[in-house]
């Protein structure tokens, strides 16, 4: 080779190998970008990371004061209002034997534990349940002070609500179920019009309705409150009371006792009876046959078991009884 080809050479050779590792390199860091990218689960977990995790309790005002509850309770036991969980979709682990056998949910409370009466010989069994919330309706300090050594204890007399819907509406507060509250409201809603509509036009207007049982030997008419389907009959249907039972309510009084000689006083245009045996009226009863709402045939038997609860689940299927005893004449005496 001369010196001038050889001038020439140098160069391209160069050129040629500086060409040669710049390939290699670029391809090692194609190859890494490549193989190597980041998975879209770390991707996911880094962007859930930068999210806050949520209270695991949170607090809540009530009659004992401030309180802090589990966000989400998973062991609940429900000395009362059983049918109020299940409404929301959450089931406790330990209810009264009178709740869990009440005919409006008997199917929805399989696996639940008898926790007996709703008194200081029931702490031993809740005790064992092992809870992280439990609701009662007791307001004896003495129990509360008990139940609350346990696990936080809220206490809802039976006075707390206003009605079924503010009581579901306050339970999915304390849960968190505000949108399953509303849709099981709404549901309410819906079966209260409906049941309206069809007592409109049977039922006058100005027509009067009671209500009364036969209770140790003593005959007692409900008015108001939670008591033997009042409050589906009076606050939701919207039946007027007689006017010697609406004078007792305007006193704030829930029920009376009476006489069986009142009877004829208290009784109205329509009568629902629970078991009035024990007091004495009942077709056999000398004062019946006398009654101006028997003769119209305005008197309807009340089936204890079923307007004996007063839970909004109990409360929306007494609606629809109610308007069926009315409207087809269902359960007459």
């Amino acid at each position: 080779m001369n010196r001038t080809n050889e001038r020439v050479s140098r160069p391209l050779m160069k050129l040629a190998m500086w060409l040669l590792v710049m390939t290699v390199l670029l391809a090692a860091c194609g190859g890494t970008a490549g193989t190597n990218p980041q998975p879209e689960g770390q991707k996911d977990t880094a962007a859930a990371s930068d999210e806050p995790s949520k209270p695991a309790t949170r607090k809540i005002q009530t009659v004992n004061g401030e309180i802090e509850i589990p966000a989400e309770p998973k062991r609940i036991v429900a000395q009362g209002y059983l049918a109020t969980f299940l409404a929301l979709g959450v089931k406790p682990v330990g209810a009264p034997f009178w709740d869990i056998d009440s005919p409006h949910i008997k199917s929805q409370t399989a696996g639940i534990e008898d926790i007996g009466t709703i008194d200081a010989g029931s702490v031993e069994k809740i005790l064992s349940l092992n809870p992280d919330l439990i609701v009662t309706l007791s307001d004896d300090p003495k129990l509360y002070e008990q139940l609350s050594k346990i696990a936080p204890t809220i206490v809802f007399v039976h006075t707390t609500f206003k009605d079924s819907r503010d009581q579901i509406r306050t339970f999915g507060e304390i849960l968190g179920k505000e949108k399953e509250a509303e849709a099981w409201i709404a549901s309410f809603n819906d079966t209260v019009a409906k049941a309206k509509q069809r007592i409109k036009g049977v039922v006058d207007e100005n027509a009067t309705v009671a209500i009364m049982g036969g209770f140790e030997k003593q005959l007692v008419v409900y008015g108001q409150g939670l008591w033997r389907g009042a409050e589906a009959m009076y606050r939701h249907l919207g039946l007027k009371r007689p006017p010697q039972v609406q004078k007792f309510v305007d006193e704030g009084k829930e029920n009376m006792t009476i006489s069986l000689e009142q009877v004829k006083e208290f009784s109205g245009d329509y009568l629902f009876v629970e078991s009035g045996k024990q007091a004495g009226l009942d077709p056999e009863s000398p004062i019946w046959n006398t009654l101006d709402v028997v003769k119209k045939g305005h008197v309807y038997q009340m089936d204890t078991d079923y307007f004996w609860p007063y839970d909004p689940i109990a409360v929306q299927a007494q609606i629809n009884l109610i308007a069926d005893m009315l409207v087809e004449g269902k359960h007459k005496l």
